[in-house]
């Protein structure tokens, strides 16, 4: 059966019918790739990337390095960097059906004489598999690093397909070898790349057990295991220590043997874990930022999480359609895959060990060890706090498991349409004529089917206009003026405005400051030293990718309305020197009593008795009364937690999408509306500054795309983002109605009502 992929099927060999199955995928991502970045983590991968940064832990370095290669490497064709980073997505999930294509030939000719068949199970199976909604949708889209992670899940399922054709010779204990550095490497992208070796274990012990004890083999293949993950322990901190301008959880360590000597480690839950000895790195391993739940303490009863995988595998086969269509789609390539598992089984059992386990390792192995809380949307009436629900939709998370899905699904519809053409039921579907026979051709219109989710889930997946992340990012650092500290509540409405500066080195004297971040010990330290004035002779430009100091105010990436304005530097950092007790925050603080908390001579506001201030919120306070006086003091529209924990609602103005903090009274004119009237009840700040929103509705902002848009696409940002834009536009248009301009009140009206049915508010 060796070599089964150098057969030839017509005139080409089921190799380069792999080959062109890959490029058919791949050109399907092409056709529907996303221009720019997206919401929630795209923008920092192709950040980080692209300036060689490290993104939230565990620090994602064989992505990091890939990305950056594929970045020098595309240059030449002058297109976005984001676009490339995109691009590169797109090529390794289409890289991933080239392998998945050659593993289905190998386990599907073991019980398939007829290559034609084995062709057009293959060819269903990967079809299917890519264009899974999920699937789909994390390749058209850099979102992640898990395209890199399918790569390596295809390659080292194909290489085990090889290896067992293969176990009793030389050649095959290379490639177990082979295959436990393709694993370390993966590992050092993500732990979802090592989701094969259960399966693979399963798969050598049932075949070649002795092959594991062969000190030959298992020597160097834990060894390679080792230097692939190495770059963990070797590429975070020695990046780290170059101070780059992402530096997430800042895994410096004092020197490279701190790093690589195993230590254990007790996690916020007090469980101890295995790390390293450097405390930086070792927290850093162990995500501690983020305080994981063990697995033990379930956030959610695994009944609501199996309803919330689901729901995930019902949007994948027809997304468009409503959610009867939806549903019958669902059942409908359910029943596909579960028969194709059958036959799998059925007909060889020696494979199906590791597909097998590796399907259920990606499904319900995968739900009990991620261990989510209640989904995004669901069980909303059983856990009404938004503290018991995940803060997205999280089905990028089973993405392998979706593929496989696919494949299995590809396989029941082969073997359905090969049952239907057999010629005589006593001969059976392995014994049909090598080629097509007039049966073959009559039931051609079954494999049809396999085209429903290209067909109905790519109006979803398609994201070709999609620049709504991008521009949002352009939008709010364009709503503030020179050098000033933009306050932002987390990831999302953050890692755009990262990518913007940084890529396209927009508005790079901008601190944007993610509140979030500010509860770790080392966030407020590296913006202490981004915004310290530069020393004579000092130069940002000398090292753009790394902290220098605060990076000089450029009016050609401005919008012209701030060339009015008397622009002056900065004289001290945003971020108060050490001696004021800011680096020492490590504990929430209760206040004892009723009092008051006063930022400036004209900013104050009452503390109560039992409230709690977390360490965040408390930087959040230090970091305004050093900024004040010295630079703009501003919090992005989507970042109302931040502001509104202190109450800072009457001193803020609204200027496009964000908050100027005002330190001085506040009086109404023709520029200044109060909105109070209108807006009461609301917890929004009711201050309205309608020269310079107005400038920057009408003459700055990009959105004409949004206004093109009929629903917005992504359900965890739906609310949220074309929301800013509908309070920003209605505000607006409240103030020119009072204003006396009944023609610019309608003009943002009518724009605010788009917005209002994007976000689906009414």
């Amino acid at each position: 059966m060796s070599g089964i992929e150098q057969e030839k099927v017509g005139p080409l060999t089921l190799r380069v019918w792999a080959l062109l199955t890959a490029l058919a995928v791949w050109a399907l991502y092409l056709l529907t790739l996303a221009p720019t970045v997206g919401f929630w983590d795209a923008s920092e991968y192709v950040t980080t990337a692209h300036i060689l940064g490290l993104p939230h832990p565990p620090g994602n370095p064989l992505f990091v390095t890939v990305g950056r290669a594929w970045d020098l490497l595309t240059g030449f064709t002058g297109l976005p960097v984001a676009l490339r980073i995109n691009a590169l997505g797109a090529t390794l999930s289409a890289g991933a059906s080239f392998f998945w294509f050659l593993a289905v030939v190998r386990m599907v000719g073991r019980f398939r004489e007829n290559r034609h068949e084995v062709l057009v199970a293959a060819v269903a199976a990967v079809w299917i598999g890519a264009t899974a909604f999920t699937v789909w949708t994390q390749s058209n889209l850099n979102e992640k690093v898990y395209p890199l992670s399918m790569f390596v899940v295809a390659l080292v399922s194909y290489l085990a397909m090889v290896w067992m054709e293969q176990a009793d010779t030389v050649r095959g204990n290379r490639l177990l070898v082979l295959m436990a550095l393709v694993l370390g490497l993966g590992w050092a992208n993500h732990t979802m790349s090592m989701l094969p070796a259960l399966a693979l274990a399963a798969f050598v012990l049932l075949h070649r057990w002795r092959a594991v004890l062969n000190p030959r083999v298992l020597g160097p293949a834990v060894a390679l295991l080792a230097v692939g993950y190495s770059m963990q322990f070797l590429f975070v901190p020695i990046r780290s220590a170059q101070n780059p301008i992402i530096d997430e959880a800042d895994p410096e360590c004092p020197s490279l043997v701190s790093a690589v000597t195993p230590r254990r480690i007790t996690d916020a839950h007090g469980q101890s874990k295995l790390a390293v000895a450097c405390e930086p790195l070792a927290l850093s391993l162990i995500r501690d930022q983020y305080a994981p739940t063990p697995i033990t303490q379930r956030q959610a009863p695994l009944s609501a999480q199996m309803a919330n995988y689901w729901q995930y595998f019902d949007w994948q086969w027809a997304r468009s359609l409503p959610p009867g269509g939806r549903l019958a789609a669902s059942v409908l390539f359910l029943f596909f895959a579960l028969v194709g598992l059958w036959t799998h089984v059925r007909r060889d059992r020696k494979t199906f060990v590791y597909a097998g386990t590796l399907l259920f390792t990606v499904t319900l192995l995968l739900v009990y060890y991620l261990n989510f809380r209640y989904g995004y949307s669901m069980y909303w009436e059983e856990a009404p706090s938004i503290a018991a629900h995940e803060v997205r939709e999280r089905d990028y998370f089973f993405i392998i498991g979706f593929q496989l899905w696919g494949i299995y699904a590809g396989l029941g519809l082969a073997a359905l349409w090969g049952r239907w053409t057999a010629s005589a039921p006593a001969r059976g579907p392995d014994r049909l004529p090598a080629g097509f026979g007039p049966r073959h051709r009559k039931a051609a219109a079954l494999l049809a089917l396999g085209l429903i989710p290209f067909f109905f889930n790519f109006g979803q997946a398609d994201r070709t206009g999609d620049r709504a992340a991008r521009n949002l990012a352009y939008n709010m650092l364009q709503s503030v003026e020179p050098y000033a500290v933009l306050f932002t509540y987390g990831d999302n409405d953050t890692f755009p405005l990262w990518y913007l500066q940084e890529v396209e080195g927009l508005r790079r004297d901008v601190t944007v400051i993610v509140q979030s971040y500010l509860g770790t010990n080392w966030y407020h330290k590296q913006l202490r030293r981004l915004t310290k004035p530069c020393e004579p002779g000092e130069s940002p430009e000398d090292s753009p990718t790394t902290i220098v100091c605060q990076r000089s105010f450029d009016p050609e990436t401005a919008a012209d309305l701030y060339a009015e304005l008397d622009v002056t530097p900065p004289t001290r950092s945003a971020i108060p020197p050490s001696d004021t007790g800011i680096d020492a925050l490590s504990q929430g603080q209760l206040i004892p009593e009723d009092s008051t908390y006063r930022l400036s001579d004209w900013i104050a506001g009452p503390l109560r008795e039992g409230d709690v201030f977390s360490p965040a919120e408390l930087r959040v306070l230090q970091i305004a009364r050093q900024a004040l006086g010295d630079r703009p003091v501003y919090f992005a529209a989507t970042a109302s937690p931040v502001y509104g924990k202190w109450g800072l609602q009457p001193h803020l103005v609204r200027q496009g999408l964000a908050f100027k903090l005002v330190d001085g009274p506040l009086e109404e004119s023709g520029t200044l509306v109060d909105l109070s009237e209108y807006l009461r009840g609301s917890a929004w700040p009711t201050w309205h500054d309608r020269t310079r929103t107005g400038e920057l509705l009408n003459d700055v902002f990009l959105v004409e795309d949004l206004l093109a848009w009929d629903e917005w696409p992504d359900p965890s940002t739906r609310s949220n983002i074309p929301g800013v834009y509908f309070l920003a536009h209605l505000t607006h248009g409240i103030s020119e109605e009072l204003h006396g301009d009944p023609n610019a009140a309608e003009w943002a009206y009518r724009r605010a009502n788009h917005f209002e049915r994007l976000a689906d508010l009414d």
